[in-house]
């Protein structure tokens, strides 16, 4: 009976809030089972949200596309503006990729540590696919470092310059608070361009014997640096040899 009385004041609810015309189209094109079946499980204000926020096709291809048990969690666990801010701005299929590749805890830690507009702006500069693949390399808790700490224009060009498993290496060998303070004192774009000319190996070797603070030094030291030129030697013509018939009528002539 309860369960009756709960449905009903839902439904009622789904109907004051979203007008009748909403409400029916939610109704017919998931059906009412299930949408009364997922208001069970977290939520239904949640849900409701969901439903005022996001257009008719948008909340439909939400619950259709992932999976009940992964979308619960995610509901669960997303704040609903945030969730529908990437509905509007990431796109369901790569919603529906990240929410099936990182558990929901800790998609709620990297929501609330870094925010939805930098996720959006990262995933949108590196992509889904990468951005997972530095994720599981690094470990949540220093791809988060690393995100909190470097602005978005800086870390997106530090992913195309370091590979997922040489930035784990780096972190693993030397530290995760060497990156950001190297990108800093050298200029992001510096930086990278180092790691590309001379190659990350030989890169993590120099640092092993100076320290970031020695290494800018050097470079500094280094630039102000007038080297002598080296001028090209003078290359001499070697003569053409004469030919044999023309030296021989000169002969005759004579």
């Amino acid at each position: 009976m309860k369960k009756v009385i709960s449905t009903i004041q839902n439904a009622l609810e789904y109907l004051d809030k979203l007008g009748p015309q909403k409400s029916f189209q939610l109704f017919r094109n998931l059906g009412y089972e299930a949408l009364f079946s997922i208001s069970e499980k977290v939520d239904h204000k949640r849900l409701l949200f969901l439903s005022q926020n996001l257009s008719e096709q948008e909340i439909v291809t939400l619950l259709q596309s992932i999976q009940e048990s992964i979308l619960v969690d995610l509901i669960q666990n997303t704040v609903p503006s945030d969730l529908v801010y990437y509905v509007k701005h990431l796109g369901l299929k790569d919603l529906k990729f990240l929410a099936e590749s990182i558990s929901p805890l800790d998609v709620s830690k990297i929501n609330n540590t870094i925010g939805s507009k930098t996720i959006v702006e990262i995933l949108t500069n590196i992509g889904p696919d990468p951005a997972i693949t530095y994720l599981n390399a690094i470990g949540i808790d220093s791809f988060l470092e690393l995100t909190k700490t470097l602005p978005v224009k800086d870390f997106v060009p530090l992913t195309k310059a370091l590979t997922p498993q040489e930035c784990a290496e780096w972190i693993r060998k030397r530290s995760i608070s060497e990156i950001p303070a190297l990108l800093k004192a050298l200029g992001t774009k510096n930086a990278v361009g180092l790691l590309q000319q001379v190659g990350f190996q030989k890169v993590i070797s120099i640092l092993s014997v100076l320290n970031p603070e020695e290494l800018v030094n050097l470079i500094r030291t280094l630039n102000k640096m007038k080297l002598p030129s080296v001028g090209k030697q003078a290359v001499k013509k070697a003569k053409a040899p004469q030919n044999k018939r023309t030296s021989k009528r000169k002969r005759k002539s004579l």
